[in-house]
């Protein structure tokens, strides 16, 4: 079937608009997890004075934390968000979305130059397979979480790049030479997952259809002698090119045994993101699998080929993300390390999709096989996305309500109180690593900190030893009005024993703060938390 240029340019915007809409919803989300230290230090960097020549310095030092981040694109993208938006949530949820939908349409355009490569027509596999990219619900958390964004700009970058690198010689000089290897240089200081994308590209030029162009060659090993360049400096910054994230239980197993424990975290961790839609979420791998099938058989051999090396990109990342992770989290966090690997994905589909002229009436109907298929499983998963992104909409509204319900407190209730606030509801991470952002200016008029100290369950152990060695004592004192890094070292030093004199919980069903038991004000520092231990069980049911 030949479709004009026009309609093929009308459905990928169609579809991009789509997608759009199925996300727009969360513009009315709020901040959560990381992304309230994120906006906290912008703000407190920004009332000193101090935002750019802080995120500047990024460029040459790592992001303070337990891991090995070393993301100064990152940091630049959060720090021109504030400086555009401020507290805005909707703004910085604009700029994740936008990079989506580009992502999307991207999808479309490379599917499209990569079928004219293999004299394939993607009128129909282009858009459609930018509908199953764009409407996965495997990768939301890219879109929706603001500090999951690092993924959805790599991907961009990539696509972008290997849009640029897939072109006719005559588009690629002077582009493609400079241009791809500048994209990989972005994409690297958002995130340490680039260094593969020259990996990817290689796989690509493996199964190149035609003869390569002089600025194709060169383009891509400039890309490694970047990608070399860039692990060179992390091994400068943290003694270790690849270690990213924090080992966890199995880092010291074998290789083999890590993988297999990766792979066994992968149902769980699905089927807690697909809660809300069992059936469904049970047929979406299959009805794409059947997609993926009926496409190898309609598929010419250099198609074919060139399917097969987008396949072995998207799981090759994929494979690396659950080496240097460890696994994915059962509770369903860490759809946005899925980002990548679900475009290179849709890439491959797409490009399976493609018909190609003196087809066999065999290939033909397996074409139309894997087209509907695809479709089936996009539709599929626009629901499961529908009530995922539903349940984000739930756990930031509550998230929200928490904050707004503080300064009643603070105010009713004379004193420090210890608040266990909720660590995640369902997929969505809620309080970790967001516990001081939550009472403190930005999201608050006035600083709480030093009445209301927010605490998760998994760490009141370590609440009651910070008490114990002073805590209370000098948040009275310093009474901190933000979190930079000398107030919180300061907060720390030790001081006399002062324990809270209430303790709280969040109650996310009654959307207020619920007092516990009062503990003794004269509890020694091992008995103090056995006396609240009980209720501190119960918070939150």
């Amino acid at each position: 079937m030949t479709i004009p240029r026009l309609t093929y340019g009308l459905l990928t915007v169609i579809v991009t608009l789509i997608v759009g809409a199925i996300y727009s919803p969360g513009f009315f989300g709020f901040w959560h997890g990381d992304d309230l230290p994120n906006l906290v230090r912008a703000y407190s960097q920004s009332q000193q004075q101090t935002l750019w020549s802080e995120t500047l310095r990024l460029f040459f030092a790592p992001v303070p934390s337990d891991g090995a981040f070393y993301r100064p694109m990152m940091m630049l993208s959060l720090a021109a968000n504030y400086a555009a938006f401020e507290a805005n949530y909707a703004g910085w949820y604009l700029i994740n979305l936008a990079v989506h939908l580009g992502n999307t349409a991207l999808v479309a355009l490379v599917v499209r130059r990569l079928a004219l490569r293999c004299e394939c027509d993607a009128a129909i596999a282009a858009p459609l397979a930018a509908f199953f990219f764009g409407m996965s619900p495997i990768l939301a958390e890219g879109v929706y979480w603001i500090s999951a964004r690092s993924d959805g700009w790599v991907t961009l970058l990539a696509l972008a790049g290997v849009y640029m690198w897939a072109g006719t010689p005559r588009t690629m000089v002077g582009v493609s030479a400079f241009g791809l290897p500048l994209l990989i240089v972005f994409a690297l200081g958002f995130k340490e997952s680039a260094a593969v994308v020259p990996l990817q590209i290689l796989l690509l030029a493996m199964a190149w259809p035609e003869r390569m162009s002089r600025s194709q060659r060169w383009a891509l090993a400039t890309t490694f002698v970047v990608a070399g360049l860039f692990l060179v400096w992390r091994v400068w910054l943290f003694g270790n090119a690849w270690h990213v994230y924090t080992p966890g239980p199995s880092s010291g197993a074998s290789m083999h045994v890590r993988l297999w424990h990766s792979l066994l975290s992968l149902p769980p961790w699905w089927h807690a993101m697909t809660l809300a839609t069992p059936v469904f979420a049970a047929a979406y791998w299959p009805i794409a699998i059947i997609g993926g099938v009926g496409g190898f058989v309609a598929a010419r051999s250099t198609q074919a080929r060139l399917a097969l090396s987008l396949l072995a990109a998207s799981g090759g990342l994929a494979l690396a993300t659950l080496l240097n992770l460890g696994g994915m989290s059962s509770a369903g966090e860490g759809g946005r390390l899925s980002y990548s690997p679900m475009a290179w994905l849709a890439l491959a589909l797409g490009l399976l999709m493609s018909t190609w002229p003196g087809a066999s009436a065999l290939r033909k109907r397996a074409n139309t096989i894997a087209i509907w298929a695809i479709a089936a499983a996009a539709l599929v998963g626009t629901d499961v996305l529908e009530h995922e992104m539903r349940r984000v909409g739930s756990a930031q509204f509550s998230f929200r309500a928490l904050t707004l319900a503080i300064p009643g407190w603070a105010q009713t209730h004379t004193g420090l109180t210890m608040l266990l606030i909720p660590e995640n509801d369902g997929v969505v991470v809620l309080g970790r690593n967001a516990q001081g952002g939550i009472v403190l200016p930005p999201i608050q008029t006035e600083p709480y900190l030093h009445r209301v100290v927010p605490t998760l369950k998994s760490e009141v152990e370590l609440r009651q030893d910070q008490f114990c060695n002073g805590l209370a004592k000098r948040l009275e004192l310093i009474r901190p009005r933000d979190a930079d890094k000398a107030t919180m070292d300061a907060i720390f030093l030790p001081a006399e024993t002062v324990w809270p004199a209430h303790v709280a919980c969040w109650r996310a069903r009654e959307q207020r703060i619920v007092a516990l038991t009062p503990p003794p004000m004269d509890s020694s520092c091992r008995t103090w938390l056995d006396s609240i231990r009980g209720d501190i069980a119960k918070c939150g049911d």
